[in-house]
Protein backbone atom coordinates (compact mmCIF):
# COMPACT_ATOMS: atom_id res chain seq x y z
CA UNK A 1 0.00 0.00 0.00
CA UNK A 2 1.18 3.20 -0.80
CA UNK A 3 1.54 6.76 1.45
CA UNK A 4 -1.50 7.83 -0.48
CA UNK A 5 -3.50 4.86 0.42
CA UNK A 6 -2.92 5.12 4.14
CA UNK A 7 -3.56 9.01 4.11
CA UNK A 8 -6.77 8.33 2.76
CA UNK A 9 -7.43 5.47 5.71
CA UNK A 10 -5.92 8.15 8.00
CA UNK A 11 -8.32 11.02 6.50
CA UNK A 12 -11.02 8.33 7.18
CA UNK A 13 -10.53 7.24 10.46
CA UNK A 14 -9.89 11.13 11.39
CA UNK A 15 -13.81 11.88 10.17
CA UNK A 16 -15.54 9.04 11.75
CA UNK A 17 -13.68 10.12 15.25
CA UNK A 18 -15.45 13.65 14.70
CA UNK A 19 -18.12 12.44 13.79
CA UNK A 20 -18.62 9.50 17.40
CA UNK A 21 -17.43 12.63 19.37
CA UNK A 22 -20.25 14.56 17.93
CA UNK A 23 -22.52 11.77 18.38
CA UNK A 24 -20.99 11.39 21.91
CA UNK A 25 -21.77 15.16 23.03
CA UNK A 26 -25.05 15.27 21.47
CA UNK A 27 -26.00 11.97 23.53
CA UNK A 28 -24.30 14.01 26.67
CA UNK A 29 -26.35 16.87 26.06
CA UNK A 30 -30.08 15.28 26.02
CA UNK A 31 -28.72 13.21 29.01
CA UNK A 32 -28.27 17.18 30.52
CA UNK A 33 -31.39 17.74 29.46
CA UNK A 34 -33.82 14.57 30.41
CA UNK A 35 -31.76 15.12 33.59
CA UNK A 36 -33.48 18.82 33.80
CA UNK A 37 -36.84 17.77 32.56
CA UNK A 38 -37.31 14.78 34.71
CA UNK A 39 -35.90 16.90 37.59
CA UNK A 40 -38.26 19.40 37.00
CA UNK A 41 -41.29 17.06 36.63
CA UNK A 42 -40.17 14.93 40.09
CA UNK A 43 -39.79 18.17 42.00
CA UNK A 44 -43.24 19.46 40.84
CA UNK A 45 -44.92 15.96 41.93
CA UNK A 46 -43.37 14.63 44.72
CA UNK A 47 -41.85 17.46 46.99
CA UNK A 48 -43.98 19.61 49.09
CA UNK A 49 -44.49 23.35 48.41
CA UNK A 50 -42.75 24.32 51.73
CA UNK A 51 -39.80 23.45 49.75
CA UNK A 52 -38.47 25.92 47.08
CA UNK A 53 -39.13 24.84 44.02
CA UNK A 54 -35.66 25.84 41.91
CA UNK A 55 -33.80 24.37 44.92
CA UNK A 56 -35.38 20.69 44.92
CA UNK A 57 -35.76 21.19 40.81
CA UNK A 58 -31.81 21.54 41.09
CA UNK A 59 -30.93 18.89 43.24
CA UNK A 60 -33.22 16.10 41.97
CA UNK A 61 -31.69 17.22 38.22
CA UNK A 62 -28.24 16.75 39.65
CA UNK A 63 -28.94 12.98 41.45
CA UNK A 64 -30.78 12.33 37.93
CA UNK A 65 -27.65 13.19 35.75
CA UNK A 66 -24.75 12.50 38.38
CA UNK A 67 -25.66 8.40 39.92
CA UNK A 68 -26.11 7.39 36.19
CA UNK A 69 -22.33 9.12 35.21
CA UNK A 70 -20.98 7.35 38.75
CA UNK A 71 -22.44 4.06 37.61
CA UNK A 72 -21.00 4.32 34.03
CA UNK A 73 -17.61 5.33 35.38
CA UNK A 74 -17.44 2.69 37.92
CA UNK A 75 -18.52 0.12 35.13
CA UNK A 76 -15.79 1.19 32.56
CA UNK A 77 -12.77 1.15 35.63
CA UNK A 78 -14.20 -2.23 36.14
CA UNK A 79 -13.55 -2.90 32.51
CA UNK A 80 -10.18 -1.97 32.45
CA UNK A 81 -8.89 -3.66 35.46
CA UNK A 82 -9.73 -6.82 33.75
CA UNK A 83 -8.32 -5.62 30.61
CA UNK A 84 -5.38 -4.98 32.04
CA UNK A 85 -5.29 -7.72 34.29
CA UNK A 86 -5.95 -10.44 30.98
CA UNK A 87 -2.91 -8.92 29.14
CA UNK A 88 -0.55 -9.78 32.32
CA UNK A 89 -1.75 -13.03 31.90
CA UNK A 90 -1.33 -13.17 27.90
CA UNK A 91 2.00 -11.46 28.64
CA UNK A 92 2.84 -14.32 31.27
CA UNK A 93 2.09 -17.09 29.06
CA UNK A 94 3.82 -15.12 25.95
CA UNK A 95 6.83 -14.91 28.47
CA UNK A 96 6.60 -18.43 29.43
CA UNK A 97 6.48 -19.98 25.69
CA UNK A 98 9.16 -17.80 25.04
CA UNK A 99 11.57 -19.42 27.31
CA UNK A 100 10.19 -22.58 26.15
CA UNK A 101 8.23 -23.83 29.20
Amino acid sequence: MTDEGFSETRRSMERAIRRLNALEYGFLIAAALLALLGGAVVARLLIPDTVPFWLSWTAISLLLFVIPAVGVSRQEAGRERQDRERDEVDDERKRGEADGG
